[in-house]
């Protein structure tokens, strides 16, 4: 089969698993995972699998954020999977979900200003969180490519001032205006990893609100489920 053949078909049913949903739950379990070193050499000892624990909650928050505002765009186009691509409206339609399937972070901005008029960042009203998960989002596409913490340190700053270099600079700034890191503490610390996942239900919660009905009914049985056993 040719590719692009598949979607000139006419689609006869359609179901869906979520994946983000599973996430709220796991994050609880990593946290749970953590140990609580009792001394100096069992801290060495469980040093690096802490940092790769709270790397992991951290890229799993950004995820579960990402993988629900898809599904927020998707409700828009519910039962539009079925539209005849014979016309101009089934065609914007199909458009439309194909950019929502493919878009990255930066990328949904422009996708829920055709959908409700205005960016998310325009229409939530408590920008700190607006900031909290652009933050997020900056850390994860570093973890996520294995991006190593770089300090840079000049000659006419102070001895022992050191500071990130521009992948994670936006980042720490934020981290140490929340007073979770100063200079060169260890990021990937058990308060950064939790601060950003508790911004996850907060940020679904804002970002319902600015949905219609019925297209919110639906994701927000989903973040029921999702936070069910958190």
């Amino acid at each position: 089969m040719k590719q692009g053949e598949q979607s000139d078909k006419k689609l006869a049913s359609f179901s869906e698993s979520a994946i983000w949903t599973a996430f709220p739950s796991m994050i609880k379990h990593l946290q749970a995972t953590r140990i609580k070193p009792a001394n100096v050499t069992e801290r060495m000892q469980t040093f690096e699998s802490q940092r790769g624990l709270n790397a992991t909650i951290i890229l799993v928050s950004a995820t579960c954020i990402e993988g629900f505002i898809v599904d927020c765009l998707k409700s828009f186009l519910l039962g539009d999977q079925f539209a005849s691509k014979d016309t101009f409206e089934g065609r914007l339609d199909h458009d439309f979900l194909e950019r929502v399937q493919r878009a990255t972070f930066d990328d949904f901005p422009d996708l829920f200003r055709l959908a409700i008029g205005k960016p998310l960042s325009e229409l939530i009203a408590d920008k700190d969180l607006i900031k909290g998960v652009q933050a997020l989002i900056r850390f994860r596409n570093g973890i996520a490519h294995g991006r190593s913490f770089v300090y840079l340190t000049y000659e006419d700053t102070e001895e022992g001032d050191a500071e990130l270099d521009k992948q994670y600079k936006a980042v720490h700034a934020y981290l140490e205006e929340k007073h979770l890191v100063w200079g060169r503490d260890e990021i990937l610390n058990n308060k950064v990893a939790d601060h950003f996942a508790s911004l996850i239900k907060p940020y679904m919660e804002a970002v319902l609100a600015q949905l219609p009905i019925p297209q919110s009914d639906n994701v927000k049985a989903s973040v029921r489920y999702a936070f069910k056993y958190c």
